[in-house]
């Protein structure tokens, strides 16, 4: 593409609307500013200037066009950047570049990227396996419901046995050493072995398209490990808390859809790309980290919409991601399933059920007020508690008053209390949380004030 091409639809994109398609810029002067997404900021440092098209962080002095950002912030190629500036300008898709099948950022090391090669051998060799129907595996997936298309696309695989893989991968010039190094392998007095063998094989890739470890689901074979599933383990390649299981296809999906959905394992996955939600990813268990709400918090313009299993650990666990997330600055939406089901159950059961439920997901507030009423013989105690932790929730989420009331009326409703005592205690709570703020502001500017005023007595010549 001819530079003066590029500049063109520079000049037609307006770098501020880029940039607030991924953090919240405010306006101070001519500029606008905001916290950089590019190292540990604390207060605004990243300067935004419409005027001449450019940002720059004056703490770690990245810096650059609208495109140079979209590539800094979603680490990836030129090409791939200048469509989504497309996209995020409006302009029309004829303008975009055809984008090749090779990756364009990668972050591993020539060790890391070593396993990633074998990893892409191993799987080959049990996606062939898989297709053989040894020991009944691609009749345990027809009968999950996934068809050919789901079984390329997910690469699902199968091992049967490992010395025939091992074979494979030694005449691929990979030594014992680094089969070993692989989490896909065990060591012991006999030999080296796979604790995959006799498991449907799931691969992980990250956001960037790099496969990087392997799940195992039992069928009804016997194997060493006896569970459901076998999970990677936590390796200098391999670490779940930064994963979220789909991520890369999901990326692409999302592109003509309102809504991302998280759901707990790789099956739920499965069954919702099989029934047209490919826009899914999955926490694998459900425990959600600090870095996974990271990694959802960059689709900024989609509702993030949680669908966990239908049983006790799985609705409080969806309680528990409302806190977490609003903590950090996403507020969520939940789908609800029936009780001691999962979304793969449902699906299989009653599809337009399942759809109903996914298209018509809750706010936060909604569905801890549900998860709150489905607890029975709560004293008034324990409900006095549950109003005041979804009040600070409510609070710290900041909904308008549109939802407000809604939350108000269904508190009412739940609880049996008057609008206007819930609404008194609401702004108590309110008022209550920015005195705090402001106290906690003044602590910190009269720390900010003690601190200059003694470097400037150390640097100055006091008798």
């Amino acid at each position: 593409m001819e530079e003066n091409t590029v500049d063109k639809i520079l000049e037609k994109v307006d770098i501020v609307k880029v940039v607030s398609n991924y953090i919240q810029l405010n306006k101070n002067g001519r500029n606008y500013v905001g916290i950089c997404p590019f190292h540990d900021d604390t207060k605004p440092s990243l300067t935004v200037s419409p005027s001449k098209q450019i940002f720059k962080c004056f703490v770690c002095n990245e810096g650059g066009n609208a495109i140079t950002f979209i590539m800094k912030y979603e680490k990836c190629g030129f090409k791939e950047a200048y469509n989504k500036l497309i996209e995020i300008g409006g302009l029309s898709p004829e303008l975009k570049l055809k984008v090749s099948s090779e990756l364009t950022y990668n972050p591993y090391d020539a060790n890391q990227r070593r396993q990633i090669e074998m990893n892409e051998v191993i799987q080959k060799f049990v996606g062939y396996m898989l297709t053989t129907d040894i020991e009944g595996c691609l009749q345990y997936t027809e009968k999950r419901g996934f068809d050919d298309v789901q079984r390329k696309k997910f690469g699902l695989g199968y091992l049967h046995d490992s010395e025939k893989l091992i074979m494979a991968l030694k005449k691929n010039n990979f030594t014992d050493e680094e089969i070993i190094k692989n989490d896909f392998f065990r060591k012991s007095k006999y030999g080296i072995y796979s604790p995959y063998e006799h498991r449907l094989t799931i691969p992980i890739y990250d956001q960037y398209n790099y496969l990087i470890g392997f799940a195992g689901r039992h069928i009804e074979i016997k194997t060493v490990l006896q569970g459901k599933y076998i999970n990677p383990s936590t390796t200098d390649l391999f670490e779940k808390n930064r994963i979220l299981f789909n991520h890369y296809n999901a990326k692409g999906a999302l592109r003509k859809s309102e809504a991302l959905y998280v759901v707990e394992g790789y099956m739920d996955v499965l069954a919702m790309s099989a029934n047209g939600y490919e826009n899914t990813v999955a926490i694998m268990g459900t425990a959600l980290t600090k870095e996974q709400i990271e990694l959802l918090k960059k689709n900024k313009d989609k509702d993030i919409v949680f669908v966990l299993d239908g049983d006790k650990a799985g609705q409080k666990a969806m309680h528990m991601i409302n806190y977490q997330c609003i903590k950090e600055g996403l507020n969520p939406m939940f789908a609800v399933v029936p009780n001691g089901m999962d979304p793969d159950d449902v699906f299989r059961s009653n599809p337009d059920e399942m759809k109903e439920i996914l298209e018509s997901y809750i706010y936060g507030y909604e569905f801890d007020i549900q998860y709150y009423q489905s607890l029975s013989n709560v004293s008034f105690k324990k409900k006095k508690e549950q109003i005041i932790y979804m009040m600070k929730n409510f609070i710290n989420a900041q909904y308008d008053s549109l939802d407000l009331s809604h939350f108000i009326n269904m508190m009412s409703s739940t609880y049996h209390i008057d609008n206007q005592t819930l609404k008194d205690a609401y702004d108590k709570i309110k008022n209550q949380n920015q005195s705090n703020v402001i106290i906690k502001e003044n602590e910190q500017q009269l720390q900010s004030s003690r601190y200059s005023t003694t470097r400037g007595l150390r640097g100055a010549n006091v008798k």
